[in-house]
Order: structure tokens, then C-alpha cells, then sequence
């Protein structure tokens, strides 16, 4: 195999992009690893290692099935090392014209449903979605954690996301402790980036979560919280003696905010303080019925709208996308960005084969659903780490995905013929296919 890579240009070049990752393991491991990678991204669906192993590893390596199976199950693949690598990745690929724009990291977890009750940290669920019809889900319960960072597209600012980390909810753990340690595991790596910003939804801001948002000095929350969160107005000086006031009078967000009407929005927002941090935040309301208190929505930032304007602001290809009117609803408009994780579970469940592993151990199921995310990176981020394929930077991840895996199949069958031609002392004079002759001719 090792000289099919040589012979070869797209999958040297996809050797090339993962090769940090497989230099974390032994060589045997990692060549493992490769194979499982490459098959993820070649095959339009992954349903059990016996069913890549079968249509796509057997013909291509002496390796045994249940060398496979070990190495999911058995090995503890350093999945936080990996993360690491793939945020490094996700940060090499910003311009430097963007340098200074803000990384996001989203937050969130996303059930799968599975049927058969011999899953380690199988458990009934609360599905808050309601996609069966029942409020209830038996499967498995993944807490994910993504990167969003600006690239430029033909001229345009826009954010993309990757997958980092997918940790395996056990029946005794808290997802607040699984997210606090993935945060912390990348900010390790994002020390050094000016502005980082995590985007979740209510269940999030609070507990471990905001105890690690409050240790690093570079990294803010925005969040969606809840509606009944206590809110006060900036401490006023009295004049009197004594120890100030930390904290004004209490606001409604019904009566004390000014809503402006924008589309088919009422939205408000203005710097007050909370229980849930020392310092003031910056939070933003919203409604579609002012009338309709049940409609109300609120929004938490640590970071102030006129910090993140200035970030707009220092180049000329980002200062066109922002009005300085509007620059208060830039807190509102990096929350929206947090719906792409959202469209990431749908992508891994639709096209990826997310929900198709069939290993039971918590362990083997991390690390095949990880070897599915680092897949998922790759056609996501190899046409800005590579100008081959550059053509891809503003398609789906799916088109990257079909279009790597038609040509990673295309090279190993030609690759495989020629090695038949040349194993069996075949002259090519005695081939009559034109065609073929063609292709070798112009490929040598």
C-alpha cells in the first residue's frame, strides 16, 4: 500500500491532511487509522466495520478485520490529542486579514436513537424535540463541541464550522462536567487567540460551564438563558459613606427595556448586571408579540457589542459587513452562528453514517464516532488547507465528500490494475482497450 500512496495524487494529498493525527499512534495503529479514514470519506455509507471492511479495506490491505475491531475497542485512541490537532488546523486556515475577528466554539449535545439494549450507556432519554412524537428517546446522548472560525470565500466573510470532540454521556456523568473539561482541553490550544467566544443554549450557562468561561481572560460567552434570570441595573454612586452597592435595582425585562422594531421582531438591549457573573453583561431581548410575555427571548454576552464592532472594523474587507447603526445586535447575530452545530448534527446523521455504529463499549463508540468527525473535517477544511482543491471552498461538505471519494476510488482500482499488469508480467501490447492505454500514458 505504501507505494499506491506514492503513485497517487489525491490520496497523498489526503495522507498529507491527516498525517498529524496518524503520527499520534505506533506506525501499525496509525496506518490503521488512515485506512478507517480513508474508507469513511470514500464510502456514501459506513454501517459496521464489517461492512467497510468488506467493500473497502479487504481488497486493499493484508490487515485482519479484527485488528480493526481492536483497535476501536481495545486502544485508547487519544481523542483529546486529536481534538487539538484539529483545532490547530481550524485556525491555520484563517486569513490573516481575519485574524483578529473573534473563534467561536459551539456547544451542544444531540441524542441518537438505538435500537437493542446491550450499548454500554444506553439509557431513556428526554428528547426535548419530540422527532418520534414521544418526549422520551432510548439511545445514547453525545456532548459535542465544534469550532467556528472566519475564512474568506471570493472576497466575503464567512464563518465555518468543524467538529472538535464528541464525548460519550455516561448514565453517572453531568454534561455541565463534560463540557467544562472539553472548553478547557481547547482553550489549551486557543491560549494565544485574542478573542474566543462560546456560543450554547440555556441549558449551559451555568455551574462548571461558567466557572471555565470565568478562568481563561480571552474567552466570553453569548448564550440564550433563561427568561426568568434575575436582572439589575448598574450600581449607582449615593454619594453616602460606606461599601457601594454591587448591583442597581431590579429590572423587568417587559417594562425596562426600549424595544426597537426590526423585521417581524420587537429586540432590546442594554449593559446590566447579574447573578450568574461579578461583572456586567451585555443582554439582548427579544419578542415577536410584545403583548405575548411566553414569546419573550433573552440573551447573555460577557462581551460588549462596541468591543466587537471595533473587531469589524480593522479591515477594510470586514468593515463593509457591519452598519454601525446596527452594530448593538452583533451579540444577537454571533448567537445565530451557534444554529450551525445544529446543521452539523443533521449533515452527520443524514450523510455521515453518525448514528450507524454497531460496537458497544463507550470506548469503541468514541472513537468510531470521532474517526467519522475527523473524516467530516477533513472534506470541510482540506480545500483551505490545500489549494488543490480550492474549487470546493464554497460547497457542501457532502459534494467534497462525494467528489474526494469518487476520485480516492478511481485511483485505487487503476492503481490495483496496473499493480495486476505488473505482478503477472502482462505486456500492455496485448491489451486492446485504447482508453486505458490513453490514461497510463498521460498519467506516467
Amino acid at each position: 500500500m505504501e507505494t499506491l500512496y506514492q503513485k497517487t495524487k489525491i490520496i497523498s494529498r489526503v495522507k498529507k491532511y491527516y498525517m498529524p493525527y496518524i503520527e499520534l499512534l505506533t506506525k501499525p495503529s496509525g496506518h490503521k487509522l488512515f485506512m478507517l479514514l480513508l474508507a469513511v470519506l470514500s464510502m456514501q455509507a459506513v454501517t459496521s466495520i464489517q461492512h467497510i471492511y468488506k467493500w473497502f479495506l479487504a481488497p486493499l490491505s493484508k490487515i485482519l478485520q479484527n485488528a480493526y475491531y481492536y483497535l476501536l475497542t481495545y486502544t485508547s485512541l487519544p481523542l483529546d490529542k486529536f481534538a487539538a490537532v484539529t483545532i490547530r488546523k481550524a485556525i491555520g486556515i484563517i486569513d490573516e486579514k481575519l485574524a483578529k475577528l473573534p473563534v467561536l466554539l459551539l456547544l451542544d449535545d444531540t441524542l441518537q436513537a438505538k435500537f437493542g439494549t446491550k450499548f454500554e450507556c444506553y439509557a431513556k432519554l428526554f428528547d426535548h424535540a419530540q422527532h418520534n412524537g414521544s418526549s422520551y428517546l432510548s439511545g445514547h446522548c453525545f456532548v459535542a463541541l465544534a469550532i467556528c472560525v472566519p475564512v474568506s470565500v471570493e472576497n466575503t466573510l464567512k464563518y465555518i464550522t468543524v467538529p472538535i470532540w464528541f464525548r460519550l454521556r455516561g448514565t453517572d456523568e453531568s454534561k455541565l462536567t463534560i463540557a467544562s473539561e472539553m472548553i478547557a482541553d481547547a482553550m489549551k490550544v486557543l491560549k494565544d487567540i485574542p478573542t474566543v467566544i462560546l456560543l450554547c443554549d440555556s441549558w449551559y450557562p451555568k455551574g462548571d460551564v461558567l466557572k471555565t468561561v470565568e478562568t481563561y481572560e480571552n474567552l466570553d460567552i453569548i448564550a440564550n438563558v433563561r427568561v426568568d434570570t434575575v436582572l439589575y441595573d448598574l450600581p449607582q454612586s449615593t454619594g453616602k459613606r460606606g461599601r457601594p452597592a454591587k448591583k442597581g435595582s431590579k429590572l423587568s425585562i417587559y417594562n425596562d427595556f426600549n424595544f426597537t422594531e426590526i423585521g417581524r421582531y420587537f429586540i432590546a438591549a442594554r449593559t446590566v448586571m447579574t447573578n450568574l457573573f461579578t461583572n456586567p453583561v451585555y443582554m439582548t431581548v427579544t419578542a415577536v408579540n410584545l403583548d405575548n410575555h411566553k414569546g419573550y427571548r433573552l440573551f447573555l454576552s460577557t462581551i460588549d457589542h462596541e468591543k466587537l464592532y471595533a473587531m469589524f472594523s480593522l479591515g477594510e474587507q470586514t468593515a463593509n459587513n457591519v452598519s454601525a447603526r446596527l452594530s448593538w445586535l452583533l451579540p444577537l447575530w454571533f448567537y445565530y452562528l451557534r444554529w450551525n452545530i445544529e446543521v452539523m448534527f443533521y449533515e452527520f446523521k443524514t450523510f455521515w453514517s453518525f448514528g450507524n455504529y454497531m460496537l458497544r463499549s463507550k470506548q469503541g463508540i468514541e472513537n468510531f464516532v470521532n474517526i467519522i468527525s475527523i473524516s467530516y473535517a477533513c472534506a470541510k477544511m482540506i480545500p483551505f488547507a490545500d489549494v488543490f482543491f480550492t474549487d470546493f471552498s464554497d460547497v457542501s461538505t457532502q459534494t467534497t465528500k462525494y467528489a474526494l471519494g469518487e476520485a480516492i476510488r478511481k485511483e485505487l482500482f487503476f492503481a490495483q490494475f496496473v499493480d495486476f499488469i505488473e505482478t503477472r508480467h502482462i505486456s500492455l501490447d496485448n491489451l486492446h482497450d485504447f482508453d486505458i492505454l490513453d490514461f497510463f500514458a498521460h498519467s506516467s
